[in-house]
């Protein structure tokens, strides 16, 4: 009969014990992470916090310095945090407390101790490349930053005591460089005990605090921008409806009085009172001139006054253009007579019967000629031209006079504006002539003519569609 045995038998050796692993050092290493893991959630929940009350735009200052202040101690163990800040435009000025928060309520509490706190601590060191410091509120007679820190000692350590706290950590709120506040936060160990990894955790969250401060006084300083824009353009825009106002007055004040005086010269030209020497007849007639320039620029007047009130209106009717201008050139020609100038107007045999506005294209025409006599120098030449087409009807008042600078060109037809060698020339112009001549021409569907070269002349005029204004001649 087999007898059956087992592999290992009672007489075999015994194996050997295995081996201890020692897993103290994994365990520490994993307490390590954790404590780095819970440090980067605390400063992402902050920063989340903070970028949140940075984006409500309703969100003022002094909610975000108070909304921060309750993150930081929500967010952590520390026995308080504060923020200061200050104008950017005040660096003299000390802080202001904006915001604070505490895990405690002493009783008595003395805000202006904490106040006296910041004011030790800035002093020496808010200028340094320092951004962070720590102050020992238990050994206070060994901080280095300034007298008037340790001569203050014993309120410091009764607020210690209140605030359940043993060290402060001051730190600078940056943006683009400039110092726009300090984070204060209380810690309730010793200061020589605070890890590294903890002033990492309150640096970066004072980097975020700073740039949403900086963000903040950004805002509010635009929106006070904004609201004293607002303020003067209502005050401007009161302002230039009260001259609108009075050159609208003031222009139907002066006509009617105006409007006699020609009337008058007019009579006393003519011979209704008596014989007029030709010395007499020569002064009137440069009477007569002034006046009628005096109604064109009244007209001026009226007619941008009117462009704002929207009452400016284009009024047609059948206007043959020779005679108009041939009407206007009789009044300049003693003018530019006296000034020795050739004013030459070869008037057309046939030009088309047009549909204008015969007293606005008066002042137009007028304005061109006349612009043309004052600043063409003495024994210049000035032509005006009336050309008709199939297409097109022109008017061109063509001198040799001073030219428009190039750089001004642009500007030439914009209200009140006045080229600088116009303004030496004609001191008293007004700028309003050519700016009306345009907006008269464009409101009657023409095109404004505007050639020139600095000293050697200019082209003035306009061209009107044919097709457009042309009366029809009925059989």
């Amino acid at each position: 009969m087999a007898l059956l045995r087992s592999k290992t038998s009672a007489s075999a050796p015994a194996s050997s014990a295995a081996p201890v692993v020692d897993t103290s050092h994994i365990a520490q290493e994993v307490y390590r992470k954790n404590v780095e893991l819970a440090h980067t959630n605390q400063t992402l929940s902050l920063l989340r916090t903070i970028d949140n009350l940075v984006l409500e735009s309703q969100t003022g200052l002094d909610t975000l310095t108070k909304g921060v202040a309750d993150a930081v101690i929500a967010n952590s163990n520390y026995p308080f945090s504060a923020i200061f800040l200050r104008p950017r435009d005040e660096l003299k000025v000390p802080m202001v407390l904006k915001g604070f928060k505490t895990q405690v309520t002493p009783e008595n509490f003395d805000m202006a101790s904490f106040n006296m706190v910041e004011a030790c601590a800035v002093a020496g060191w808010a200028d340094s490349v320092s951004q962070c410091v720590v102050i020992d509120l238990l050994a206070t007679d060994k901080t280095v930053l300034n007298a008037t820190f340790k001569k203050e000692a014993p309120k410091v350590l009764d607020l210690a005591k209140k605030l359940q706290c043993q060290a402060l950590c001051f730190i600078k709120l940056l943006a683009r460089k400039d110092l726009v506040g300090l984070l204060v936060v209380g810690v309730a160990q010793a200061a020589s005990t605070i890890k590294l990894e903890d002033l990492e955790h309150i640096g970066r969250i004072g980097e975020a605090v700073g740039i949403a401060i900086d963000n903040k006084l950004l805002f509010e300083e635009n929106q006070a921008v904004l609201k004293k824009l607002k303020q003067s353009n209502q005050k401007l825009k009161a302002l230039d409806e009260a001259k609108d106002e009075f050159i609208s007055m003031a222009s139907h004040q002066l006509r009617t009085p105006l409007t006699s005086v020609k009337g008058y010269v007019s009579m006393v030209l003519e011979g209704d009172v008596g014989k007029v020497s030709s010395q007499q007849r020569e002064m009137l007639e440069q009477a007569f001139a002034s006046s009628q320039r005096m109604v064109y620029l009244i007209a001026d007047l009226l007619n941008v006054s009117r462009l704002k009130t929207g009452k400016f209106v284009i009024e047609t009717a059948p206007t043959y253009l020779p005679d108009v201008v041939e009407t206007e050139m009789k009044q300049l020609l003693e003018s530019a007579k006296a000034r020795n100038l050739e004013l030459i107007f070869d008037r057309p045999a046939e030009f088309p019967m047009l549909n204008l506005d015969e007293t606005k294209t008066r002042q137009v025409i007028m304005n061109f000629m006349d612009n043309a006599i004052y600043y063409t120098p003495a024994g210049g030449h000035i032509r005006v031209e009336l050309l008709a087409t199939d297409k097109v009807v022109e008017y061109k008042v063509v001198d040799d006079g001073l030219g428009v600078p190039k750089a001004e060109m642009a500007h030439l037809f914009t209200k009140f504006y006045r080229a600088g060698n116009a303004k030496k020339a004609r001191p008293d112009g007004t700028g309003l002539g050519l700016f009306m001549a345009k907006k008269v021409v464009i409101a009657q569907g023409g095109s404004i003519i505007f050639e020139s070269e600095e000293n050697k002349g200019s082209t003035f005029g306009f061209s009107f569609p044919r097709a457009a204004l042309e009366v029809k001649k009925t059989s």
